[in-house]
């Protein structure tokens, strides 16, 4: 394989379940640059985000560690510690830095570094977050077209605030609608262009590190009214909920069904993170309203995919592709209805869990197919072993290199998980490996517990049984080996 320094190119979603890629198995979904991906690299089957909520699983991903190490627990906090970021560590070995789009490492309702006023020229900020320029947007589609975005959509010709969107029910925690936003400056193909710019405008042999953050499909689930690539809505299967069969929720599921979930204990002094005063229960109950916000969420998965079908083609006709290491995932899932619940927050389910996770890089290993669990902390160690970059961190994640490269099993039997909603509410650890999901409701008696091979919908939580105590004993214990992994430790030189 090449030993030349890859160009790298990381694109994250937002809010993307691992069934919205047809090489991901759906039957439903037309998803040909996506499947283009994985077909020429890998889809990571068994990949799982380190949090449920945006910014803990993004720092998590510039960090190579779990919140529990970088402190960032929820949204709304803030971070200055760079220096460890994948961002600073490949700048200073002679990359070019940018990032584009959606970042949400720090507060977005206050003072931070992603507030701050964009000029009349639209200049690019400087020196952000390890990066040596970044252009950001802020917010989601109809509440999205924020700072650099709104610039270049300004510079197109066109005013934010004249795109409206059409609501299709009175009621809807997801906005289901249509937006008169033109197609042209929707913000997927602003990426896209901004993302093409910058690669066209790359000299010489230098590097570079390109970092793309796309809003969607997180609600609102809105699509430009010019979209015609849309999922039909009666192709999409509803979810698996028309029997209540499952059994022993933990404690606070009854309250995203009803909507009391921000009126319960597991509340802090902020509505909880990723979710809302909504009863889900009913919501999917309603078979029209489940279906279109359905197809309309993975209609966007589609506009995704048309935008990521120029970058791709970009790579193509610049000579780019065989020396770039791309990597497509998501922050973390969707419920979408399962369980009846939607959106996201303090849960373990998969359809919030287990995310898309693609990767492509021609002169670095061949197309293969990975069954193991995998994390999104492993995306920091793994970049760098394919930069030949030593690390001097001790990360949670490990590097991936050795499993595509040369087809080593990885080290690691499981991944955790991790939620802390605040430091006194609703927290949990959770272990997954290849048949079972724990999760540890920190100060609680409840948890969960899944044989994932045997009951894939996880209907039937096994955590209090008699019969499965030993088995959850068992995960318990390669949990806290797996955090004891993590724990840092300073170099000792003598006895004394």
């Amino acid at each position: 394989m090449d030993t030349k320094q890859p160009n790298i190119i990381l694109i994250t979603t937002d809010q993307q379940r691992y069934d919205s890629i047809k090489a991901n198995g759906s039957s439903f979904m037309n998803t040909p640059h996506m499947d283009r991906l994985a077909k020429e690299g890998v889809s990571f089957r068994r990949a799982y985000c380190p949090n449920t909520i945006c910014t803990p699983s993004r720092v998590s991903i510039m960090s190579g560690m779990h919140l529990s190490r970088h402190g960032s627990y929820n949204i709304g906090t803030t971070t200055s510690h760079y220096s460890t970021w994948i961002s600073t560590i490949l700048r200073e070995h002679g990359y070019r830095t940018h990032h584009v789009g959606k970042a949400h490492w720090h507060p977005w309702g206050s003072e931070s570094p992603e507030t701050m006023e964009v000029d009349d020229r639209g200049t690019p900020f400087y020196d952000f977050s390890g990066f040596e320029t970044a252009e950001l947007s802020l917010g989601h589609n109809t509440y999205g077209v924020t700072s650099h975005y709104a610039h270049w959509v300004n510079q197109k010709g066109f005013d934010p605030k004249s795109f409206a969107n059409s609501r299709m029910f009175d009621e809807d925690a997801n906005d289901t609608g249509d937006w008169n936003i033109p197609l042209e400056v929707h913000q997927g193909n602003w990426i896209a262009e901004s993302a093409i710019d910058f690669m066209k405008s790359q000299e010489g042999d230098r590097p570079f590190f390109l970092n793309l953050g796309i809003q969607d499909p997180h609600h609102p689930h809105v699509l430009p009214v010019q979209f015609t690539n849309r999922v039909d809505p009666a192709a999409i299967p509803l979810p698996d909920n028309t029997n209540d069969t499952e059994t022993d929720y933990a404690d606070h599921i009854p309250l995203f069904h009803n909507g009391r979930i921000v009126e319960s204990r597991f509340n802090g002094p902020h509505v909880i993170a990723g979710n809302g005063a909504v009863a889900w229960k009913t919501y999917f109950e309603d078979e029209e309203k489940t279906r279109l916000t359905r197809a309309y969420y993975y209609s966007m998965v589609q506009l995704i995919d048309e935008q990521l079908g120029r970058i791709l083609d970009a790579l193509d006709s610049l000579g780019l592709a065989d020396d770039t290491l791309i990597i497509f995932t998501s922050d973390h899932g969707e419920m979408l209805g399962d369980h009846r619940i939607g959106q996201k927050g303090p849960l373990v389910y998969e359809g919030v869990t287990h995310i898309p996770l693609l990767v492509r890089y021609p002169n670095g290993f061949a197309p293969c197919e990975v069954e193991e669990v995998v994390s999104l902390v492993d995306l920091l160690p793994t970049i760098l072993d394919f930069a030949a970059i030593e690390d001097h961190v001790k990360r949670d994640g490990i590097s991936l290199k050795p499993r595509l490269a040369d087809g080593e099993l990885l080290s690691r039997s499981g991944v955790r998980i991790e939620y802390k909603e605040e430091p006194d509410r609703i927290r949990y650890k959770c272990w997954v490996k290849a048949e079972w999901k724990l999760a540890v409701y920190l100060g609680e008696i409840f948890g969960e517990l899944y044989h994932l091979q045997e009951d894939p919908g996880e209907k039937h939580n096994l955590f209090h049984l008699p019969e499965y105590q030993s088995i959850k004993l068992e995960l318990m214990m390669e949990l806290l080996n797996d955090m004891e992994r993590s724990e840092p430790v300073n170099r000792r030189s003598s006895r004394v």
